[in-house]
């Protein structure tokens, strides 16, 4: 079992790395979709077919649980292959943000390769909380392929009760 290190993100507008991340990925699959609708003769109609295409084709979304208890959260991701120092979480008060990258190396091959999905995928998943957590207690590990994440909830703030004069 392999640690796993979290960002602590307690102000998410202190993190400006998760936003450069999305839009780099968007910019990817937008890049993607374009070539597809070109590869078709560039003809209107297909558009979102050849967005999803291209999501499908760069972006990784792994099976993941997301499980509520009286004093926090537990997550599972199964993310095999990947190694604990290849994975970035971020924890936020009202999320977990995980990120990676998958590099499948090409081998030589003799022969014609028919079919393959050896490539390059980002996975970016930004798992919402119903209640905010303590991000200073938040850990990971790692375990042959399954990525576990802990959050405990944050203190629920006591609200100030104000008399009602009669």
């Amino acid at each position: 079992m392999s640690k796993v290190s979290v960002q602590k993100v307690s102000k998410p507008e202190t993190a400006p790395s998760l936003f450069e991340s999305i839009g780099a990925m968007f910019d990817d699959v937008r890049g993607r979709a374009f070539e597809l609708f070109q590869r078709r003769g560039a003809i209107d109609g297909w558009d979102l077919d050849d967005w999803f295409r291209a999501e499908r084709g760069l972006v990784w979304m792994p099976n993941s649980e997301l499980v509520e208890t009286d004093k926090g959260f537990e997550m599972k991701v199964e993310v095999p292959g990947l190694k604990a120092k290849d994975i970035r979480i971020s924890a936020l008060p009202d999320a977990i943000v995980v990120q990676t990258e998958t590099r499948q190396k090409e081998e030589k091959t003799e022969g014609k390769v028919h079919y393959s999905e050896l490539n390059e995928k980002k996975l970016f998943r930004r798992f919402e909380f119903p209640v905010a957590v303590d991000v200073d207690q938040v850990s990971a590990t790692l375990d042959r392929g399954m990525l576990r994440i802990v959050a405990a909830k944050a203190p629920a703030a006591k609200g100030k009760q104000i008399p009602i004069a009669a």
